[in-house]
Order: structure tokens, then C-alpha cells, then sequence
């Protein structure tokens, strides 16, 4: 049996991301980027073209924990805090860009079907919040500011409920995506896995497609069939270049390569 890498843990203190300080603003430019969300829904509307039913690739999750510091690395670059979560993202928001209306942990409206909201959120909040957040499905973009204005007051989603969604519900899913689509994942440690899993939720499972933009994507396939973890962590770093005036991402690549190395040998 070979070791499994990411062999520390949120105890061990040795403060992956220590010196890697992120205003507010800069995290709020991060959130309008929503590649991963937008490789979600394409996801599933090519799944139902193919003849499978939504409610199956909805239940495609894994039981297959990912570490507190992985799990924490998400939500800070989601909504920052709890304190920061009550004050400004309770209710429905649009984060600009390419963004719909927004909910909870970062989850965008603008890029669920309604089967996927209903199964998601209706044991979580009201009956009139979800009624609302259903008006609004699949809308992103600039018209997303104008439905996200006109739905001040008639959504409310408490902290508690937007974190047992997002570990309950959102995160099986793209703990089971990574496990889907890369080899040996298997051997990895728990912050290991949660760094691959940050990465894939903010840009897809897209470690397959071609271009330029998809060349470190892909390189990580790679290097997991090859069991080369070492080479990974640079993956993230390299990442960077496409984000050149969107500091938040940068740091988020940064931290999930300090969290991947965190394995023994990396």
C-alpha cells in the first residue's frame, strides 16, 4: 500500500497559508468569475441530451471527506466569514460578471436547473424563498443584477442552511466529480483531494479540454496517472498567468498548491 500524500492536518499548525493576506475586494472580483459553475450546468444539460435523467447525475456524490482546511479554503474565498456571510450574502446577491443571482456558499442560480434547486435547497429554506430563487433559474449575466434587485426581501438564507447545503449537498458532488475524473485519487490524503476539489469547483472538471487556458488542467491528469504528485503543486502556481489582474484567484491557486503540498514527498 503506497502512503497517502497530504499527511498533515488543520491541527498540525503548520499554517499552510500563513502570509497570504486577501482584502475583501479582492475576494469579491474572484467570485464573478464562474467557470466551474458554468462546466457544471453544461454538464448536465449534455448528460440529459444523452438521454439520462437529471435526477441521476444529481446523486452522483461521494462520501469521501475532504479536510476542515480544504472545506474552510472554500468557503473564505465564497463568502469570507460567517460575520461577513450575515452582513452581506444572507439574502440573494448578484457578485457581477458572468454571475447569476447567488445564494448561500457561492451557489449560483444563473447555473442550476430547477430539479437541482429543489432537490438542493427545499428542506433547507421557505417554501417563499424557493419559490422566489425558482423565478430566477438560469439567468447570469447583466440581467442577473436587475433579478437579483427584485428579489431584495423575499430571500432569506441563514447561515446554518447554507453551510449544511454546501457540505451536505454541493460538495459530495464535485468530491465525486474530481474522483470521476482523475486517476489514483484514491491515494491522496484528505488536503490533497480538498485542493483538487477547490480547483475543480471554481473551474470545472475541464482536465480534458484543449487550448491553452486547459494546458495545467491537463498536465494534472497527467501527473496523477503518473502518480507524479510533486509536479502538481506547480500546476496551481502556473494557473496564475491566466488570472494576470484578478488577484483573489491568484491567491486561491497559491493556497491549494501550499495544501496539496502538504503530502509526504511533495
Amino acid at each position: 500500500m503506497e502512503n497517502k500524500i497530504g499527511t498533515s492536518s488543520p491541527s498540525d499548525g503548520n499554517g499552510f497559508d500563513q502570509e497570504l493576506p486577501i482584502s475583501e475586494s479582492e475576494l469579491e472580483a474572484a467570485r464573478s468569475e464562474r467557470e466551474g459553475a458554468a462546466w457544471w450546468l453544461q454538464n448536465i444539460e449534455d448528460e440529459i441530451a444523452n438521454n439520462e435523467t437529471e435526477s441521476n447525475i444529481l446523486h452522483r456524490a461521494s462520501n469521501t471527506p475532504i479536510s476542515d482546511w480544504a472545506f474552510n479554503l472554500i468557503i473564505e474565498f465564497e463568502v469570507s466569514s460567517q460575520a461577513t456571510y450575515e452582513a452581506k450574502y444572507r439574502g440573494a446577491i448578484w457578485p457581477q460578471g458572468a454571475s447569476g443571482v447567488t445564494i448561500g456558499i457561492g451557489y449560483d442560480v444563473g447555473y442550476v436547473t430547477k430539479a437541482q434547486l429543489n432537490a438542493d435547497w427545499q428542506d433547507a429554506i421557505s417554501a417563499g424563498s424557493l419559490a422566489a430563487l425558482a423565478g430566477v433559474v438560469g439567468i447570469n449575466g447583466n440581467p442577473a443584477k436587475a433579478a437579483a434587485a427584485g428579489l431584495k426581501g423575499k430571500v432569506d438564507v441563514p447561515w446554518n442552511a447554507a453551510i449544511s447545503v454546501h457540505r451536505g449537498k454541493v460538495m459530495p458532488r464535485w468530491v465525486g466529480l474530481v474522483e470521476d475524473s482523475l486517476p489514483n485519487t484514491n491515494l491522496l490524503n484528505s488536503n490533497a483531494l480538498g485542493a483538487l476539489v477547490s480547483l475543480t469547483y471554481n473551474r470545472g472538471a475541464s482536465f480534458r479540454k484543449d487550448g491553452d487556458r486547459f494546458t495545467e488542467m491537463r498536465n494534472i491528469r497527467a501527473h496523477m496517472a503518473n502518480k507524479a504528485f510533486s509536479k502538481i503543486p506547480n500546476e496551481f502556481r502556473s494557473m496564475k498567468r491566466i488570472w494576470p489582474t484578478v488577484p483573489g484567484l491568484q491567491n486561491r491557486r497559491e493556497r491549494e498548491a501550499r495544501l496539496f503540498e502538504l503530502g509526504a514527498g511533495v
